[in-house]
């Protein structure tokens, strides 16, 4: 029983506490996409994480960030926001 709850604690103590954080999965110039977790279809497209990231990437162009769509994949546990890169 002792190794059960050893092994337990062990592997809990490796968990990540939290979503990671909004990636960038495509980026062309004229539009980008975030790609975050959705284990539970919790991502949202109007997460401030998302809209920085985004705001961000489109940003450097020295464009502006506009939400388009959301892809979800159950295979991945992940949504794929894309947003256009408009001008400003």
């Amino acid at each position: 029983m002792k190794r059960v709850c050893v092994v337990a604690l062990l592997a809990l103590a490796g968990c990540e506490i939290g979503a990671p954080p909004p990636l960038v999965a495509d980026y062309n110039g004229a539009s980008v996409k975030i790609q975050t977790r959705d284990l539970f279809g919790e991502s949202r497209a109007d997460d401030p994480a998302v809209v920085a990231e985004a705001s961000r990437i489109c940003g450097s162009a020295g464009r502006r960030a506009e939400y388009a769509s959301t892809l979800r994949s159950s295979q991945t546990y992940t949504a794929t926001h894309l947003f256009l890169c408009l001008g400003r």
